[in-house]
């Protein structure tokens, strides 16, 4: 099993799902990378560097990090975060030590994406600043927003004589360029793709332009007099690509590619050595500072650096680690005193208003306790703030974009050590989070009971029991070192919980269920990342509303599928689960007997099923529900209502959300569009089950694995999700169900839930566990 360290200062997504993480200051980190370096290079008879110092928890992390990597040279990797050039140089010295070049990093299939240069960005304000610019375009990029020194650039940008920003949305940049060329959406125009080095991609349009676009590689043709459109310009180009194809025909090679959409020319073979000299990079890491307090600055997994601003489902998509929505949020260190209560920096509580100065520069935040988030730093997102954009990111969050700044070579650096934090008397009255218990078992030692303890469990209400939170069965998690006996607990408990539900009164159905197709979920919480991608694609198939941040204040949250975040071990530094959470289908559902008019019920192949025409909104059913994963619509999102008042508003949009004809294209004709004052839930995609269905059918053969699958199991980029039919005993479903690391939650209620989750296993080094 693979062993992970993360060397930051704020809880990251990649940090959340480190075995361990090493805590350090943003201005440190350089030191780190240094220090790293240096005892990899003892421990393989290499030349040590100048290094400055980093502190000693930190220092004794990197020494153990730099054992585990040399026991394992060639099958190891260490990757850079910094933007510095000179940490990188260090970087790749490390790895060329531990002989990583050509075994774990590969230079046949390098990838071509994000060439661009923040140095050549900076030079562009020079030459702007001394006129030497007469025209510049603008494609697809956005500069005078997130761009570092971007007011500077937006200056100089005004000494300019012809501006042209070629884009499908308005946004900072094209608002101050004499021309904007609207062009085509991706999905339709034409293209290609050289992502990877020998692996090239065709772009064809799956839909004809809506508007009175022109493609923006075509307008370059136009501008530079070429009288070819882009479609033949794209086929000439490519006939240079047919040789050694095996195709006889450029039109057979064209159509095949076509068809497959990627063509491989085969892996170039590359042989490379490092030859930078690290002991010149020594020299321009960057100096741990003595400042009291620092920030750092990065890209929110949904939003980037504010490109994708103006998606709703991006916008409501909880940040995987903060679990906020609507904004970025500044993040706090959060201290426990011991006794009873968790305390943050500058005592702030969540949705607090704070005044932040950044090199002399003030913006207004509403501050997060963050578990993880090392003392001294703060840490926030980038892209929010944005002033011209659609109604959906205009004003949303704060524009920290404008605080970034350059170091002496030019690049871009995301953290700083000129930063101040000051609580204001307010809070933000539309704080929006989605889930407010946020820890299972993180530990510290108690005054009063002068020992290691359960934090979290202590101040459940007052001086809480130990075993509250723990030994409920939600979240089951080990060390590699002690699964065989963590396996053994399981199987033993799993066995009691049989038992128990054997005695009940209330009569199973599983006789119903022994036939036919029965459907089951697999969440592999050893794969999940928390990344989101499920949570967005079930809104996209599903048809769920969008509700915006008030109502996701008030706890209206309209998402079928949550993905629950909890923090457990070191209550300073603690370690991360993602636990998936949707609709279970569970045999003995609770909410199936509530239900007055008989709206929620069960099929005869284990699904819970929704008739919405027939729910007349009493929420019995998700009073009942012990997972909480059922939604009440409490607004009209669709104008299907006679009653206005009844309609939302997301943002300051005139048409309600979903009224507007152009948002109404997203729409699932698959899947009805609910109406208000009705339950929702998550269905495990029965449109999709129903579709294959009816393929097998018409094909007059038996339903296959793979037939079927979910909108979550196809967007998870891991592999954690994996649906299937439980009677099929040859399908991977049925397997996994019965791992002996397989449990369900709350499983000893007896609702027998048909989603099962694999046992969260770490890899933390034995020296360091508690």
């Amino acid at each position: 099993m693979s062993r992970h360290y993360q060397v930051e200062s704020g809880m990251s997504l990649t940090g959340s799902n480190a075995d361990h993480r090493i805590l350090v200051k943003p201005s440190e980190q350089g030191a780190a990378i240094a220090n790293l370096y240096n005892e990899v290079a003892k421990l393989t008879g290499g030349s040590s560097i100048s290094a400055p110092k980093v502190n000693d928890a930190a220092l004794g992390m990197l020494k153990k990090a730099a054992k585990d990597l040399v026991e394992n040279k060639g099958k190891s990797l260490v990757l850079s975060g910094s933007n510095n050039t000179s940490e990188q140089v260090i970087i790749n010295a490390t790895n060329a030590l531990l002989g990583n070049i050509g075994t774990t990093i590969d230079f046949n299939e390098y990838s071509n994406r994000r060439q661009g240069s923040d140095s050549d960005y900076q030079n562009l304000i020079k030459e702007m600043e001394s006129g030497a610019v007469s025209t510049i375009i603008f494609l697809d990029a956005n500069p005078v927003f997130d761009g570092a020194n971007n007011a500077k650039f937006k200056a100089a940008l005004a000494k300019v004589g012809t501006k042209v920003a070629i884009t499908i949305a308005m946004n900072e940049t094209a608002n101050v360029c004499n021309y904007v060329a609207p062009c085509h959406h991706n999905l339709e125009s034409w293209g290609d793709a050289n992502p990877v080095a020998g692996n090239y991609s065709l772009v064809q349009p799956t839909i004809a332009p809506l508007f009175d676009t022109r493609q923006a590689e075509e307008s370059l043709l136009v501008w530079s007099d070429n009288t070819m459109n882009y479609h033949d310009y794209l086929m000439e180009n490519w006939k240079s690509m047919q040789s050694g194809s095996g195709f006889a025909s450029f039109q057979s090679f064209w159509d095949n590619c076509l068809h497959d959409g990627v063509f491989s020319t085969g892996a170039t073979n590359n042989s490379v050595s490092f030859s930078g000299d690290v002991n010149a990079a020594a020299s321009g890491v960057s100096q741990p500072a003595n400042a009291p307090l620092e920030i750092s600055i990065y890209e929110s997994v949904n939003i980037g650096a504010g490109q994708y601003a103006n998606n709703p489902w991006l916008m409501e998509m909880p940040d995987p680690v903060l679990r906020t929505v609507w904004g970025n949020y500044i993040s706090v260190p959060v201290n426990w005193d011991g006794i009873n209560n968790y305390t943050a920096f500058e005592n702030l509580e969540d949705g607090d208003l704070v005044d932040v100065d950044i090199n002399g520069k003030k913006v207004s935040c509403i501050a997060m306790r963050q578990f993880g988030q090392f003392p001294g730093t703060v840490s926030i997102a980038l892209g929010y703030g944005r002033e011209v954009v659609g109604l959906t990111g205009k004003n949303i969050g704060t524009n920290i974009n404008a605080l970034l700044e350059a170091d002496n070579k030019g690049y871009t650096q995301y953290y700083s050590t000129q930063v101040s934090l000051k609580k204001l008397s307010k809070k933000d009255p539309n704080f929006a989070c989605v889930q407010y218990h946020h820890t299972m078992g993180v530990t510290d030692n108690g005054k009063e009971e002068n020992k290691v303890i359960n934090a979290d469990e202590k101040i459940l209400g007052y001086k809480g029991f130990q075993g509250s939170l723990t030994k409920r069965n939600v979240i089951r998690r080990t060390n590699l070192n002690e699964l065989p006996k963590a396996v053994t607990e399981l199987k033993e408990e799993r066995a009691e919980f049989k038992r128990l539900n054997d005695r009940t009164l209330y009569p199973g159905h599983q006789y119903k269920y022994t036939s036919g197709h029965h459907w089951n979920m697999f969440v592999d919480l050893n794969s999940c990342t928390g990344c989101g991608s499920c949570t967005v694609a079930c809104m996209a198939e599903n048809n769920v509303p969008v509700v915006g941040k008030f109502e996701v204040h008030r706890h209206h949250e309209m998402t079928w599928l949550r993905i629950d975040r909890y923090y457990y071990g070191d209550i300073n530094n603690p370690n991360v689960v993602y636990q998936p959470l949707m609709c279970h289908h569970c045999d003995n559902a609770p909410c199936e007997n509530v239900c007055p008019v008989n709206a929620t019920n069960h099929s005869s192949d284990g699904l819970n099923q929704m008739t919405y025409n027939r729910c007349i909104g009493t929420r019995y059913c998700a009073n009942n529900c012990p997972y909480k994963v059922r939604r009440f619509n409490w607004l009209d999102y669709t104008t299907a209502d006679l009653f206005g008042i009844n309609e939302n508003r997301i943002n300051g949009e005139e048409l309600p959300f979903y009224a507007d004809n152009l948002t109404r294209m997203v729409l699932n004709p698959d899947v009805t569009v609910r109406s208000r004052g009705v339950i929702e839930k998550c269905s495990f995609c029965v449109q999709r089950i129903q579709e294959g269905k009816l393929t097998a059918k018409r094909e007059e053969r038996q339903l296959h694995e793979n037939d079927v699958k979910t909108a979550c199991q196809t967007a998870c980029p891991t592999g954690a999700i994996t649906f299937g039919d439980r009677n099929n005993k040859e399908s991977k479903i049925s397997k996994l169900i019965h791992s002996p690391m397989a449990y369900r939650v709350i499983e000893e209620v007896n609702i027998d839930p048909n989603v099962v989750y694999s046992m969260k296993v770490t890899n933390r080094s034995e020296e360091t566990i508690g």
